[in-house]
């Protein structure tokens, strides 16, 4: 339930704000969904009749269909960095108007498989002799402590995947359970961007160049990874311990986790 200081602060916002989209249905909670929607730019607050956002952007939009872009670029990068693929767009609405006017667009939907990440959990148990004040305190800490590390690692895929599309690319690339050579040299690729760019990026992520070529021997050639590997031609191995397909697996997601969380440091709602 929303409290005072919230009502009137979505009183303000409605009376200043042009656009905004509903949510018609999520798996989030509310404050989930708030948070991860603040991390991009956007404020989350009662619609019509269900949840809706804004932002600045939104609000420069001359037309409807221009909102739902937007929109739709929030809910790929739900998707794609695996927090919730079942995100649900409703109406555009133009609070310009008295009453305010609800847009329904019609849209083609893609088709889009999405798997979902297997998340470890840590139990953590509280610590002996507490009297029941001190242990329902303890609980509590614990519950937003767990939350704040939750949505942490929720932002640490989904602000990249909503500002750089070769982001979003790589999270669905990295949530295959069985990626070939193929699969992993294209993360590798879609991170570094262009061959001519390879100094820069190696220099900027620590990538040093024995492990690249031991890499590099795991994923393209099959005298050294079989069938795996993306090529189907034999070669001489370039080193003398090429990686075996599990250390090209960890030594690949090192170097997506390093690049997104660059690219999160250095990009701005």
């Amino acid at each position: 339930m929303l409290g005072g200081a919230t009502v009137l602060l979505i009183t303000r916002v409605n009376a200043i704000m042009r656009w905004a989209i509903e949510i018609r249905s999520t798996s989030l909670e509310h404050r989930s969904l708030g948070d991860l929607l603040a991390g991009l730019g956007f404020t989350l607050f009662d619609g019509i009749q269900s949840p809706a956002f804004t932002s600045p952007d939104i609000d420069r939009c001359n037309a409807a269909a221009q909102v739902f872009d937007i929109a739709k670029r929030v809910r790929t990068a739900f998707g794609s960095a695996q927090i919730d693929p079942t995100l649900d767009l409703g109406f555009v609405i133009d609070y310009s108007t008295t009453p305010p006017r609800r847009h329904g667009i019609l849209e083609v939907q893609p088709m889009m498989f999405y798997v979902t990440l297997e998340n470890v959990t840590l139990t953590v148990s509280p610590p002996s002799g507490l009297s029941a004040e001190e242990l329902e305190k303890w609980n509590k800490d614990q519950t937003e402590k767990d939350y704040q590390a939750r949505l942490e690692d929720q932002r640490a895929r989904l602000e990249p995947a909503y500002r750089e599309p070769r982001a979003a690319k790589v999270l669905e690339l990295l949530s295959l359970k069985e990626p070939t050579g193929e699969t992993l040299y294209k993360i590798y690729e879609l991170a570094e961007g262009h061959p001519s760019n390879r100094n820069a990026f190696h220099s900027q992520l620590d990538i040093s160049k024995n492990d690249f070529s031991r890499f590099s021997d795991a994923v393209h050639n099959p005298g050294v990874s079989g069938d795996w590997a993306r090529h189907a031609y034999h070669d001489v191995p370039k080193t003398d311990n090429p990686m075996s397909r599990t250390e090209a697996e960890q030594f690949v997601c090192s170097i997506a986790k390093r690049w997104l969380a660059h690219l999160r440091a250095n990009s701005t709602p």
